[in-house]
């Protein structure tokens, strides 16, 4: 609740001098007259009217003309103690909400009008200002000698994310005649932070099961494990069982544990906030839509405990490894409302960035509006090395965007898992079946003797089989389940055999295996 009031001013308030030169002030002092002369049409006319009289009477000596200025000189002072007295007879208070918001919710405030004097107020206009987008907190009133006070509620539906300021509380008075208007401001300006809506979606990203053994990148990570990495300052909402109190004492700073990922499966989310992928305009936006997608993911697979990262680049940048914890989600929630789609880093540069991240145990998922371009080779190498992508693609030729249709085809042509996401449509039927044939089911699944699972190779009508990843050792058993696609109830299995010199199963300079599979 606010009841602050602080110093009220008057409608012919000017802008502040400042230093410049006269042609500057001559623009200054215009848009100040004409400011006025929209403010104040009546008082402009009486004093053009007091002129004109003044100018006859001297002319004619006309009596009449002289009693009327008198008469229209004692209404503009009566109507100016009338304002002033009236202002300051006013009292007023807010009661808004604090949050959290997401968009679709309603957020409503009460406000309270009293009037501390004798005289009764005709015409009391209301105003909570507010930078949110379609919505208006204006209200008119009068307050009379019996109810001295006026109890009002308003209310709107958030239709955007983002950080958005109520306030202040503005009340309007005037005398009978609206010869001078004044507004007093009461209380403050408060911030609310609304996020985005979080829609119930299907397991489209799942990550590979657990995998036996180590990797080559290890991460530093606050889920709980049994082995400790390193150490790092305490963050708001870190459990106060993960201090390391030896480091805390020696350092006179607390201290927690950041424990080793190890293998783990865990989940990346990259949003690309990228000026030139953008398209449409407020909640039927690309980035209105990849910022619900994007949280809807956060929330779902973080929910299930799966170490969740995230990676976005608008007008606020972050970048945060896997984790677990309320905080980790918190702090990217936040930025996804806040985060605005100007930023200048390509979601090329972003793969590069993060790619000694990924490994056979990261699902990687990429929200983006983004058209035809290197990117797309780079999550297809990604897939060769056992990552396991899904891109979600936002149809920018319905949101009224230049037609990123090019972008899909690539991606379906490659092998990578595509969900097209056009306006209007529900996320979660989207997100249920895949474009064109990148369908899990056409895949198969390479598993070498140790469990490591290989990455998912796509079973073509015909043409060779490459086993991306392997390294030819001699034992190597090499088996794909049934494949509900183009090739249904095919069943490899096979043995690799020494490696002879000029045999076809030779790995070729890429490293590659090669063979030619028959119906």
């Amino acid at each position: 609740m606010l009841r602050q009031r602080s110093q009220g001013f008057t409608g012919d308030r000017g802008d502040a001098r400042l230093p410049g030169n006269q042609q500057d002030d001559g623009k200054r002092r215009g848009r100040r007259i004409t400011r006025n002369l929209r403010r104040r049409p009546v008082l402009y006319a009486i004093l053009a009217l007091m002129v004109l009289l003044f100018l006859s009477s001297m002319a004619t000596g006309f009596d009449l003309a002289v009693k009327l200025n008198y008469i229209l000189l004692l209404l503009i002072v009566v109507s100016w103690i009338w304002s002033r007295a009236g202002s300051s007879q006013l009292d007023a208070e807010v009661r808004r909400p604090s949050g959290p918001f997401s968009v679709g919710d309603t957020v409503s405030e009460r406000i309270t009008i009293y009037n501390r004097g004798r005289t009764p107020k005709a015409w009391v206009e209301v105003e909570d200002k507010t930078s949110l987008p379609g919505v208006s907190f204006r209200h008119v009133t009068p307050l009379g000698i019996m109810v001295p006070f006026n109890i009002s509620y308003s209310e709107a539906t958030l239709t955007k994310r983002g950080e958005f300021v109520l306030g202040p509380l503005v009340v309007r008075v005037a005398d009978p005649f609206s010869l001078f208007p004044r507004e007093v401001e009461f209380g403050g300006v408060d911030k609310i932070l609304v996020y985005p809506r979080i829609e119930a979606l299907p397991d489209f990203a799942a990550p590979n099961p657990h995998l036996v053994g180590e990797h080559s990148r290890r991460h530093r990570a606050n889920m709980v494990s049994t082995d400790v990495s390193s150490v790092r300052e305490y963050a708001d909402g870190d459990s106060m069982g993960r201090i390391h109190w030896l480091t805390t004492a020696r350092t006179g700073r607390l201290m927690v544990k950041q424990f080793d990922q190890g293998s783990s499966s865990h989940l990346w989310v990259l949003f690309d906030q990228h000026r030139d992928a953008q398209a449409g305009e407020g909640e039927e936006s690309t980035d209105e839509y990849g910022a619900t997608l994007a949280a809807s993911v956060v929330d779902r697979y973080s929910r299930g405990f799966l170490p969740v990262g995230y990676s976005g680049h608008g007008s606020e940048s972050l970048v945060a490894p896997p984790d677990q914890s309320a905080a980790h989600r918190e702090n990217v929630m936040r930025h996804i409302a806040a985060s605005l789609p100007v930023g200048d880093t390509t979601l090329l540069q972003v793969l590069g960035d993060l790619e000694r991240d990924f490994s056979q145990a990261t699902s990687l998922v990429v929200i983006t509006a983004s058209g035809d371009g290197e990117w797309i080779e780079a999550l297809a190498s990604f897939q060769r090395r056992g990552v396991k992508v899904s891109t979600i693609m936002l149809d920018r030729a319905s949101f009224g965007g230049v037609d990123n249709s090019a972008a899909v085809e690539r991606l379906v042509g490659a092998g990578l898992r595509t969900f097209r996401v056009r306006r209007g449509d529900s996320l979660s039927g989207a997100l249920s079946s895949p474009v064109g044939p990148a369908d899990p089911s056409d895949y198969a699944s390479f598993v070498s003797p140790v469990g490591i699972a290989g990455p998912a190779v796509p079973l073509a009508a015909a043409g060779p089989v490459a086993l991306a990843g392997f390294t030819g050792a001699n034992g190597l058993d090499i088996a794909a389940g049934p494949s509900a696609g183009p090739r249904s109830g095919l069943e490899i299995s096979g043995h690799a055999e020494p490696v002879v010199p000029g045999d076809p199963d030779e790995p070729g300079a890429d490293g590659k295996f090669s063979r030619e599979v028959a119906d």
